[in-house]
């Protein structure tokens, strides 16, 4: 990095009224904001003096429409800022992003997961906006946010991305298998075990009663939380625990006895699975909705049946081109907007959940958006702290879980998973 580190700045709130002026929620006009890029760095863009911030993400479905209607409501709500929203493939804004604002015409924002976010905080290439926290009564959208979005992107006593989409994983159902299976409202799991028995109730030879995939570090994750265990916080393995072992071996029983799941699925073999029409229940991130539509399937879904669950968690990241007060106002109004209530609301178009605890029951269009919204609060990165070795870390998880599934010694593959893992963390 040449341009643009990081800098500190404090008295914002004198530049954010500028920003603010109108930005208590809107109902604005679909319609793309799409950018072809461009020095949209923080110039006037010929926008007649506003301050103008090019935003790069990846959402390209209906969630990106619904994410262009937002931007839209923000441009035409004030007249001191604009934003630029471009859709971009997320891998090419990983290839991109660096080299890009090293260049100085890269994004002021960018929509990424605490997964990356570490990385390039230490690469100077994100800023910390502790500032936007620590003012809600500018920014009035924070005490509405769900607690648990800005602790997975807290390092150092510095909070570094404003909450953008999030949703904790839940249990999506085919509603014709559980009726076929005799269960009913009543029958909705309020603990693993019970889920288990449930699962064991869909499965009959023909059908499977979860879609389980033993080859996915966020369903491991998961599990290992659910049990009172761990597994990698903070960039510290906790994989060889006693309260792992038992929960393991819970889960190898119901593969390997009871036969409720297919073993050696990925999320993708997983997905598939379901959407055939031969799988009970799936663990699944929002898009569920939309792909089980997509194959036929009428689902409804129900929270995991525990405090911690695995969930996705993107945030729109200040970068390192944003290096004058303006630039700075901008992001912080355009992220207070974004969360306000109005506009969360919109964002439930998306499938996803509000990133806010305060929306009413009536305000939420789908009540499976409104069940999840019902879990935000236990969504979690499950790497957290994990800054190199991703793959590697992740097959060899994977191999102890797969390992287990089809019945291998689980505490002997904790053990030796544990110090493979350490070796990737070190």
């Amino acid at each position: 990095m040449e341009r643009k580190l990081p800098v500190a700045f404090g008295g914002l709130a004198l530049v954010a009224a500028l920003a603010l002026a109108a930005c208590g929620g809107g109902t604005g006009g679909s319609g793309s904001s799409g950018s072809s890029g461009g020095d949209a760095t923080g110039s006037d863009g010929g926008g007649g003096g506003k301050t103008t911030l090019l935003a790069w993400h990846g959402y390209t479905e209906a969630d990106g429409k619904v994410l262009d209607k937002i931007v839209a409501a923000f441009n035409e709500s004030q007249d001191a800022c604009e934003v630029k929203a471009e859709a971009i493939a997320w891998a090419s804004i990983t290839e991109k992003l660096i080299t890009s604002l090293g260049a100085g015409n890269g994004p002021n924002l960018v929509v990424q997961g605490p997964d990356t976010g570490l990385g390039y905080v230490n690469q100077g290439a994100f800023l910390d906006v502790q500032d936007y926290y620590d003012d809600p009564e500018t920014y009035t959208s924070v005490p509405a946010l769900f607690p648990n979005l800005a602790e997975a992107v807290t390092w150092d006593g510095k909070t570094y991305g404003i909450p953008m989409g999030t949703a904790a994983y839940a249990m999506y159902y085919n509603k014709d298998l559980w009726a076929a299976a005799g269960l009913t409202d009543a029958d909705v799991p309020t603990t693993i075990d019970e889920m288990l028995d449930v699962a064991k109730k869909m499965t009959n030879g023909e059908n499977y009663g979860i879609a389980a995939p033993d080859k996915d570090p966020i369903f491991l994750a998961t599990i290992l939380h659910s049990g009172g265990g761990d597994f990698i916080t903070d960039g510290e393995a906790f994989i060889d625990s006693p309260e792992n072992v038992a929960t393991l071996e819970k889960w190898q029983k119901a593969f390997v006895e009871d036969k409720v799941s297919p073993t050696g699925m990925d999320q993708t073999a997983a997905m598939e699975l379901f959407g055939s029409g031969r799988a009970g229940m799936i663990l699944n991130g929002p898009w569920q909705i939309t792909s089980a539509e997509s194959f036929g399937i009428d689902a409804d879904v129900f929270g995991w049946p525990a405090t911690w669950v695995a969930g996705v968690l993107n945030y729109w990241w200040s970068t390192s081109m944003n290096d004058t007060d303006e630039e700075k106002a901008c992001v912080y109004a355009f992220g207070d907007f974004w969360n306000s209530r109005d506009m969360q609301v919109v964002w439930q178009d998306s499938f996803y959940p509000p990133n806010r605890s305060d929306i009413t029951p009536e305000e939420f269009t789908d009540s499976r958006i409104a069940t999840l919204a019902e879990f935000s609060q236990y969504a979690h990165y499950y790497l957290s702290g994990v800054q190199q070795n991703f793959n590697d870390i992740s097959s060899t998880t994977n191999a102890m879980m797969e390992q287990i599934s089809q019945g291998g010694n689980v505490a002997d593959l904790v053990a030796s998973t544990q110090s493979k893992v350490e070796g990737y963390l070190k």
